[in-house]
């Protein structure tokens, strides 16, 4: 069985979890370890203490520092720097596959996280190691970085998208398109998520976030425009945070800040916060969703629960539209200037179309999962790899 470094920005149960990040590490962990063992993996992160706890496999610290932090640790921290040097070399002759599991961090916005990962795939590419990138959002770019990119990447066996128009435009090796690991995270409860569903009965799932442009107010009257229309719905609001740095920070403190508008026992903030597949299997048990969030869209979305997007700007608003449209439903979106004139009527409309959620996740499920897997059998030397080009939905776009 080939060995298979990940690299992943993941904590695992950690305080920096981050719901979506991790519900994709998920994904790619479970599904490798059916196909070749947990035993051959091994994952990279900045914060691997609990990835061996959380997800059964060995992990090591790889840390996210820029080109020029690392050129300057070798006059600063000359030990740190050999150390990283070597480790990279170390852990890449130590395996025969490198994957990078999905995300946004591909991307001149994260220059720590793409430098990092750049350095360690150059070292995979001198040693001729397979390189394959699943469920990513390649870009945006500055020039110096696109440079590296296209150079680095040139040489990856498969680079595997979630968006497909975007990531085309920022490299010029060919990409393949498929529909977000997440949409096939297994949802499972836990005791603890299914306690939460069974006291709160009948609830929506509402996650928030204050965006870059968002002050305090903002995020009230989004809050209350929420809070407003789960009670026209007669239904609890089970909060969902999906990132909450040192346990307290993020989403959480958020969700604290906004309690107090909805009736005693009417609000239920899901504290500390579950694995990916945990808070999947809420949404599961909800009537409906309303979300800041992307993954907490595609969680709904893929398996056929009414939901509709809140957004802050042109890039969060392509985003939630995306999430609707790769699925083939229309876009229930609003802006949050918007949101006291639209949300009442979208939910409705939303709740109304419940049987074309439901139509749109069978399809998904049934449809477009082999397009998913396809990189998954590359990476595990399947026999399956031999077929996968008559496999049916996958559409593999170059960049112009």
């Amino acid at each position: 069985m080939p060995k298979i470094l990940m690299l992943s920005d993941i904590t695992g149960l950690g305080p920096d979890y981050h719901v979506g990040d991790e519900a994709m590490a998920e994904v790619a962990i479970e599904r490798l370890s059916d196909l070749i063992g947990k035993e051959n993996l091994i994952l990279g992160c900045a914060n691997p203490e609990r990835v061996p706890a959380t997800y059964g496999i060995r992990a090591f610290a790889f840390y996210h520092t820029t080109d020029k932090q690392h050129r300057m640790m070798l006059w600063s921290k000359p030990l740190s720097y050999f150390k990283s040097f070597m480790t990279n070399i170390y852990q890449v002759l130590r395996c025969d596959k490198v994957v990078i599991c999905g995300g946004g961090n591909m991307t001149s916005v994260w220059p720590e996280v793409l430098e990092s990962r750049l350095r360690l795939l150059k070292v995979a590419n001198f040693f001729g190691k397979d390189v394959v990138l699943v469920s990513q959002t390649i870009g945006p770019y500055e020039e110096h970085h696109r440079q590296q990119v296209d150079q680095i990447l040139a040489k990856a066996r498969w680079i595997g998208v979630r968006d497909i128009h975007f990531s085309q435009t920022q490299i010029s090796a060919p990409v393949h398109f498929a529909l977000d690991d997440a949409c096939f995270l297994d949802h499972r409860h836990s005791d603890y998520s299914r306690k939460i569903s069974d006291e709160q009965k009948h609830f929506a799932c509402v996650s928030m976030r204050k965006f870059g442009g968002m002050n305090d107010d903002d995020v009230l009257h989004v809050a209350k425009a929420i809070e407003r229309v789960t009670q026209a719905n007669g239904v609890k609001t089970v909060y969902i945070p999906h990132h909450a740095p040192g346990g307290v920070k993020g989403d959480i403190e958020l969700g604290k800040n906004i309690s107090h508008l909805w009736p005693k026992g009417q609000f239920h903030m899901v504290d500390p916060i579950p694995l990916a597949s945990e808070l999947k299997a809420l949404t599961a048990d909800s009537q409906f969703v309303v979300s800041m969030r992307y993954h907490q869209l595609i969680f709904a979305l893929s398996i056929g629960i009414p939901a509709v997007g809140v957004y802050v700007d042109q890039y969060t608003q392509a985003k939630l539209t995306g999430a609707f449209e790769a699925m083939g439903l229309e876009p229930f979106v609003t802006s949050v200037e918007n949101i006291d004139n639209d949300l009442e009527a979208l939910v409705a409309k939303a709740i109304a179309a419940q049987e074309t959620f439901e139509a749109a996740a069978q399809k998904i499920q049934s449809q477009e999962r082999a397009s998913n897997l396809r990189p998954y059998y590359l990476l595990s030397d399947s026999d399956e790899a031999e077929r996968i080009g008559n496999l049916e939905g996958v559409r593999e776009v170059k960049s112009l």
